[in-house]
């Protein structure tokens, strides 16, 4: 950082800059993943698995032969899609919800119960499907797998999704919508038109310029390190699950309810996960059904792990927005059009959030809610292509692309600063403008950017005889504050104070690698301070456990480094109230005249009567004090902060090659609960969203509808080599409620960077380029159509 960041308020742990607590024991390999706790030494008997995927965009199993693989030495099972136990199985999703804790009854979207588990009609190339084979190893379950024969009805099949809404496409999935392949409108989100308020035709008439856009995002994978896998076994009638996905509690309830089982016979615990990024809001994962199904039929522990292309798995929704935007000569945005086509792919998944429900409820609340005209259209379409679902940034990123572009281009034809433009007209609904966040992030990043320095379009040098260089900016509103938290219900933290002052604390949730259990550590030594002890004197408990632990917070969004840290007061409070009631018993004092300070109970009345707090817990039972705090997060409504993306590029006119020398991402925390961990949350987010914009992309064979680059060698994710300068600002200028009044920020600082981008290609060239991602071959098309364009001005002005 080339300028660190000041606290609003001067706290001892809470927004400082530390290592992580758990940074020692990652480095040194000490940390235990799901690989590390199902190795066969620790389950005597432990078998592998495979599931049979498809080699098929869309097909139907006729008949299968499963005699050669059941006869295949080292095979101890081959469960197939017609054995009467599957066929009995529920119709499910795997999303069921995002962050919360939901029956089957209640799950997001039962319109689109889509999913069958081990289902003989396959969707994509990929689909899990037909049979799952239990083996010695993984090989032999792999070789029995090439055993099965298999007759395959080959049907039709679709990629594009504007050619899957025609009425003469093959149908995905008939038991959703028997007459096409688009998502009939539901309960959650609405119709096909699905926000609308004012008069846009009036809004539009009242605009004295008006610009039409469109931008298209491209599906594109996590990227996590480490591939989602189970374990189940069970004993006498329970099973015991262990998994990578981080929903403890959701995954019980996920497998309670699909076999039908009570839930305190099912135990569900999670270690640290190696990133997810979003893909674990689609946790309702159907492998789950059928390994508990299989380890009972063997009597056997059974571990399922994916491999590195099958990881290739619910991705980010591909999405085109088209948009019409008004405004009139100030700068003032009197009407706005936005018409969505998402593609979902072969499952529905959270389609439907990304396309509806983000843009919705929260783009235009937080965002949009001062424009008085709006109006917003979206279709979510089945193609035969791999699940798109949800990944960090969920439907803010696509969305982004679209709505800046228009503000980009207004701005231009109104010769109004874009920054301007943007204070001028964004905020949250319940907030005036211009707003406080907004202004923040964006001046501060102008100045960072030296903003003062960017040239009209295209107007810059030629650097070298062959680049040209740009600056972009893209705004958008942060989610995921203490008010939005309400589904989650209420959020529970033990503690647990040893005799001598040590302390176990049961913040319970999965790690992903974001640091939320460092912030409830620093969080409890902050409001512990009274003891006198040192956040190396907390123990967090690691592995999110069903059995023994409290309910857990999902990571969504970092939001999990607050949830906790917002009950420590209270838990700070009922502590005292223990310790002095025991003092008081100790010390032969009311309660009323007693005080805790710096480990001592001292008296108010007679400050030479002290003791410390270790001696009054070092009694002689030496029972530890056991509490439990649990409420609802802070739920008074207070806005949103913002968070903002400026980059400078390089444009290679010649080559279409653009490199990205500067990127600075601003993101106002609101209260930043770890500094060196928010600063890394905005750096990582812009590795990801660099990825999206220039180079990452899931290519298909138009001819077979087989993907050919499930791999990290031909899905290029950029590398540290590939990074530019970076500058991560953490900021605190909004304040929302409770202790903390904290945002999460692990999801936004991925929103603006493939728009800031372009913006910036725009800026140094005249090239618009609003396809991800934003490869030479596209960079060098759209500037042959500015050429194209002056050359033929050129003609009608010698004619």
């Amino acid at each position: 950082m080339k300028q660190g960041y000041q606290q609003r308020t001067a706290r001892k742990h809470v927004g400082t800059y530390k290592p992580k607590i758990d940074g020692r024991v990652k480095a040194n390999g000490k940390a235990e993943f799901l690989d590390d706790l199902t190795l066969g030494i620790q389950y005597p008997g432990l078998l592998y698995s495979r599931v049979l995927r498809s080699p098929l965009p869309h097909a139907r199993i006729r008949s299968m032969n499963t005699k050669k693989a059941e006869e295949s030495p080292g095979v101890h099972l081959v469960l197939r899609y017609d054995d009467p136990e599957m066929l009995a199985l529920k119709p499910t999703t795997n999303a069921w919800t995002s962050y919360n804790t939901v029956s089957y009854e209640k799950m997001y979207w039962p319109s689109y119960r889509d999913r069958k588990v081990l289902d003989d009609m396959a969707r994509w190339v990929g689909d899990e499907v037909g049979a799952f084979v239990v083996a010695e190893s993984e090989e032999i379950a792999e070789l029995a797998l090439s055993l099965i024969e298999i007759d395959w009805e080959e049907l039709d099949f679709v990629l594009d999704p504007k050619e899957a809404m025609k009425k003469e496409a093959p149908v995905i999935h008939p038991e959703i919508n028997p007459e096409g392949n688009i998502m009939l409108p539901e309960d959650v989100c609405g119709g096909d038109v699905y926000r609308e308020r004012g008069d846009i035709e009036k809004g539009f008439h009242e605009a004295d310029e008006i610009v039409e856009v469109c931008s298209d995002y491209h599906f594109a994978d996590h990227g996590c390190l480490d591939t989602r896998g189970c374990l189940m076994e069970w004993k006498d009638d329970e099973l015991t699950c262990l998994t990578n996905l981080y929903q403890a509690d959701q995954t019980r309830m996920f497998i309670s309810q699909m076999l039908e089982i009570p839930l305190n016979k099912v135990r569900v615990i999670c270690p640290y996960v190696g990133g997810s990024f979003g893909r674990g809001n689609t946790g309702d994962q159907c492998y789950y059904i059928y390994t508990a199904i299989a380890a009972r039929r063997t009597g056997r522990p059974i571990k399922m792990k994916y491999t590195r292309y099958e990881d290739f798995h619910d991705t980010r929704n591909g999405i085109e927005w088209y948009g019409k935007v008004g405004a009139k000569k100030d700068g003032t945005i009197t009407a706005c059009y936005f018409k969505g086509i998402g593609d979902s792919g072969a499952y529905c998944e959270h389609t439907i959030a990304a396309l509806k429900f983000m843009t919705g409820f929260e783009i235009d609340e937080c965002m949009l809610a001062h424009i008085p005209n709006m109006k917003m259209e979206a279709y979510a379409v089945y193609t035969n292509k791999i699940p798109s679902s949800c990944k960090r940034g969920i439907g803010n990123n696509q969305f982004n692309m679209t709505l800046f572009l228009a503000v980009d281009l207004l701005a231009e034809k109104l010769s109004i600063d874009p920054l301007e433009m943007t204070m001028k007209n964004f905020g949250h609904e319940w907030e005036k403008l211009p707003n406080e966040s907004v202004c923040g992030v964006l001046r501060e990043g102008a100045k960072r950017i030296g903003w003062e320095n960017r040239l009209a379009t295209n107007e810059g040098p030629l650097i070298d005889g062959c680049r040209k260089k740009g600056l972009g900016f893209s705004l958008h509103n942060g989610w995921h504050t203490a008010w939005q938290e309400k589904p989650r219900g209420m959020v529970q933290l033990g503690l647990k104070l040893n005799p001598d002052l040590s302390v176990i604390l049961e913040a319970t949730m999965a790690e992903t690698g974001c640091g939320s259990n460092s912030c409830a550590v620093w969080s409890c030594a902050e409001h512990l301070d009274f003891l006198g002890i040192a956040p190396d004197q907390i123990k967090w408990i690691e592995k999110a456990d069903t059995d023994t632990g409290h309910k857990d917070m999902v990571q969504t969004d970092s939001a999990v480094s607050f949830l906790h840290a917002e009950l420590m007061p209270d838990m700070a409070e009922k502590l005292k109230k223990k310790i002095l009631a025991m003092a008081s018993t100790e010390m032969e004092k009311p309660v009323d005249q007693l005080a805790i300070k710096g480990g001592m109970v001292c008296s108010t009345v007679d400050p030479q009567i002290k003791k410390s707090i270790r001696d009054i817990l070092w009694n002689d039972t030496l029972v530890p004090i056991h509490l439990v705090v649990e409420k609802m997060p802070p739920l008074e409504i207070t806005g949103v902060p913002f968070e903002a993306t400026f980059a400078e590029v390089e444009v290679d006119v010649e080559t279409g090659w653009v490199e990205v020398t500067k990127l600075v991402q601003l993101s106002d925390c609101g209260t930043v609960m770890y500094a060196s961990g928010a600063e890394a949350q905005t750096i990582g987010g812009q590795a990801m969203g660099l990825g999206e914009a220039l180079t990452e992309e899931i290519v298909y064979d138009p001819a077979t509808g087989i993907p050919l680059n499930f791999n990290w060698i031909d899905y290029w994710i950029p590398t540290m080599l590939d990074m530019p300068e970076i500058e991560g600002v953490p900021m605190e200028v909004w304040k929302g409620a409770g202790e903390y009044g904290a945002c999460g920020i692990g999801e936004s600082v991925t929103t603006c960077t493939c728009r800031a981008i372009t913006s910036a290609i725009y800026n140094a060239t005249g090239a618009l380029v609003n396809s991800t991602p934003f490869k030479p071959e596209k960079v060098l098309a759209a500037l042959d159509k500015i050429n194209s364009v002056n050359d033929e001005g050129e003609k009608e002005t010698e004619k």
